[in-house]
């Protein structure tokens, strides 16, 4: 194995001490029924579902974007154990996902079409937040000519040595993401995501990696504000 296959591996475990997961993100839209009483009213109803069929989905966020995003009003977040998340997909789309549309498609309409789904590497301690309120910020990266696996490494250890340096709290949770496909709506070599317990540590912490991430990456950056809701 050479140097660039053992870095690879380092971050890209097939299984960690969280076990072989994944994450994915579902792109959504409000309805024009669409308010925080119909949307929690949603929500209840899709965990009792889920809970119902025996799906297997580990935990599901909503994400709002800070910014206007014209590709979604929503995104809807759901971890699997790697295994699972075929057979739920095949079950829901073929048995439920007609009903549940009609049903409530006026107040929250799913585009699974275009579901962004990624294997994903924690990275270093997890701080406590409080998940019914946080943030996460998402930056889609692509390597400049001439850096690769090694160099993210690299500035991992330099960034948390300036985030110490600085005395600034930095992001609770930290994770790479890798796109498990490529194609013109995932077309990125990994995702670095941040999660932040207030507005002011997200503020801070990401200022730090516009002024130091860009020397070998180029990136797109999408700042959300996070509830779970499973």
């Amino acid at each position: 194995m050479n140097n660039m296959e053992k870095v690879d591996s380092e971050i890209w475990k097939n299984d960690d001490e969280w076990g072989d997961w994944m994450v994915e993100f579902v792109p959504c839209k409000k309805g024009p029924n669409f308010s925080d009483e119909n949307f929690k009213d949603l929500t209840e109803r899709w965990n009792e579902k889920i809970d119902k069929e025996n799906f297997d989905v580990l935990m599901a966020v909503s994400l709002v974007p800070i910014s206007t995003n014209h590709n979604y009003d929503m995104l809807w977040q759901q971890e699997f154990w790697t295994k699972d998340r075929e057979k739920f997909w095949k079950d829901w789309k073929e048995s439920h996902e007609i009903k549940w549309n009609d049903e409530n498609g006026s107040v929250l309409l799913f585009d699974t079409d275009n579901i962004l789904k990624y294997k994903a590497s924690i990275r270093g301690k997890i701080l406590p937040f409080d998940e019914r309120m946080y943030f996460q910020e998402f930056r889609y990266c692509n390597y400049k000519e001439g850096f690769n696996e090694s160099d993210l490494v690299d500035f991992e250890r330099s960034y948390h040595k300036k985030i110490k340096k600085l005395d600034i709290m930095g992001s609770c949770l930290s994770a790479l993401f890798k796109p498990l496909d490529k194609d013109t709506k995932n077309n990125f070599d990994f995702v670095w995501h941040n999660c932040f317990d207030s507005l002011e540590n997200h503020n801070s912490t990401i200022e730090v990696l516009n002024n130091s991430l860009g020397d070998f990456v180029t990136f797109e950056s999408m700042s959300h504000i996070a509830s779970k809701i499973r």
